[in-house]
């Protein structure tokens, strides 16, 4: 509507923003703040409704809400606690709401700019336009509600969304009439004009609500008695007019006119950080320097070199710090180290370990780290790169095995028992010219790695293989040896006919010792007779 027509009736602007307020005071009442109340985000439905929209940047408020960490809203309608302290509360969306209501009434934002930078600035030290110098029949009680709503202390604004809400149901009810217009007299026209003269001689001054003493001041509506913190600032601004020039300068090259205001910048992009410290009074310079930091992510800024403290002088220069993110980690050689003492080392590089197993091994002994792997079971190498709030899962020595070699199965399970592991029954036979017949041959596991708490099985010697000696009388020495060997048998040759001569015909083998057809283990010596 306001693209469209430019300025709304008094009627439509407090129409919309009653409808604003409602919904804003359900929100606030539920500890949500807006935080973007803007006209884009006001929604006029085609049967008559009003609804607030894009609740983008809105976050659970108790009171106060952190808002450093997030996206400044449109900086045309921002409160300016938002740029000097980085905090919200819900008088904040109400100073947005005041701002709203100026620009319907009048057609024109109240601060602009050629920048966001520009506008942020007049939003922290500039005063309140009044809606009437621009739209005459803005009534005087419809003008204190945008100054109330407006007023840079937040304490200064309305208490909640319901408290504004009632103050301007007041105000539609109060006639039109000389007594509520600001602009009737040439008298009150010049007071109007005198306050504003005022109000812009002291830009960096909070602005205060103007009050006419003929006014309502009761407790119903938004106009309240001036109290102590307003008389006095009355009187500062009386001495300042009475000394002039001088008084300017005492305040703002000595008095507190001359410090700059407390900035929090740190997780705020370096774009909003930079209207916040020059809002405040600081000169933001290069070079930026970076830092690794644990919390705040790539790119946001951590904080100022020099750290901002109280009392600084306005024009203070400061360098920002922007975050490089975490910091990587090498992750370091786990060599000869306990499964303790490396978790701890990792718990100080931040990174922690989720899981642990066990396995026993040959070599290295119990207690110490085996392997580490990440969570989806990959393998890691030493100087691998982690970061502070990555995880590994740990593999600890259990040491060897015990050796059942050559004990018996009764003997070797309770052996193997004893360091939490079951024998499976499924035990297997082989031949063994080492072991004896019925003793343990070897341990073994599926997929071949043995852990505590595991199952394994046993391989039970069946004692030496038999092979029977086979005839090789009439053979050539060289064929008969070669015979016997292929059988798994050693052979001895007893003959005084050359090596280099067994394989002719005429080098006969004659017998051999066992003699034919004996059974002897696989791996026996053959003594094979030649012929002499």
């Amino acid at each position: 509507m306001l693209n469209d027509y430019g300025t709304l009736t008094i009627e439509q602007s407090l129409d919309i923003t009653q409808a604003v307020l409602q919904a804003l005071s359900v929100a606030h009442r539920e500890g949500i703040l807006h935080r973007d109340v803007k006209p884009e985000n006001v929604i006029l439905v085609n049967d008559g409704r009003i609804k607030i929209g894009d609740f983008g940047l809105a976050r659970p408020v108790n009171n106060a809400t952190d808002t450093g960490k997030s996206l400044l809203g449109t900086v045309a309608y921002i409160a300016p606690e938002l740029l000097t302290r980085s905090q919200a509360d819900n008088r904040s969306d109400l100073y947005s709401v005041g701002i709203m209501l100026y620009e319907m009434l009048t057609g024109k934002q109240p601060f602009t700019g050629e920048t966001p930078m520009q506008v942020a600035v007049q939003h922290a030290q500039q005063p309140m336009p009044f809606a009437a110098e621009s739209n005459p029949t803005v009534s005087r009680a419809v003008d204190d509600i945008i100054q109330w709503a407006t007023q840079k202390k937040p304490s200064d604004r309305p208490k909640d969304a319901r408290s504004m809400l009632d103050a301007l149901t007041r105000a539609l009810a109060q006639p039109d009439d000389a007594a509520t217009r600001v602009i009737d007299s040439p008298t009150s026209s010049a007071q109007i004009e005198d306050s504003r003269e005022t109000q812009r001689a002291l830009p960096t001054i909070p602005a205060v609500a103007a009050i006419d003493s003929s006014r309502n001041s009761d407790a119903r509506g938004p106009i309240r008695a001036p109290g102590r913190s307003v008389r006095v600032l009355s009187l500062l601004i009386a001495l300042l007019v009475i000394v002039g020039g001088g008084g300017s300068v005492w305040w703002f090259q000595f008095g507190p006119g001359s410090l700059a205001a407390s900035a929090v910048v740190a997780g705020m992009s370096v774009e909003n950080a930079t209207i916040s410290l020059t809002t405040a009074g600081f000169v933001v310079i290069d070079p930026v320097s970076e830092e690794y930091h644990p919390d705040i992510p790539e790119g946001m800024v951590i904080g100022t070199s020099p750290e901002i403290t109280s009392g600084m002088p306005k024009g203070t220069e400061v360098h920002l710090v922007v975050s490089l993110g975490l910091e990587p980690i090498a992750f370091p050689s786990f060599d000869n180290v306990t499964l303790v003492d490396f978790s701890a080392q990792l718990a100080k590089l931040g990174i922690g370990v989720v899981n642990t197993s066990k396995e026993f091994h040959k070599t290295i002994p119990a207690g110490q780290v085996l392997a580490a792997s990440r969570a989806d079971g990959s393998a890691i190498t030493v100087g691998e790169t982690f970061y502070a709030g990555d995880s590994v899962l740990l593999t600890e020595s259990a040491g060897k095995v015990p050796s059942v070699s050559g004990l018996s199965v009764e003997q070797a399970t309770a052996a193997l028992e004893a360091v939490d592991l079951t024998v499976n029954g499924r035990s297997t036979e082989e031949f063994s010219s080492t072991f004896a017949s019925g003793t343990v041959i070897s341990v073994v596991a599926a997929g071949g790695i043995i852990h505590p708490g595991g199952s394994v099985s046993l391989v039970v010697s069946k004692g030496p293989e038999l092979v029977a000696v086979p005839g090789v009388a009439g053979m050539t020495i060289a064929a008969a040896k070669l015979l016997l060997e292929n059988l798994g048998f050693a052979v001895t040759v007893v003959s005084e006919i050359p090596i280099k001569h067994w394989d002719k015909s005429w080098a006969e083998a004659v017998s051999t010792d066992p003699i034919e057809g004996t059974e002897a283990p696989k791996g026996a010596t053959i003594t094979l007779q030649g012929k002499i």
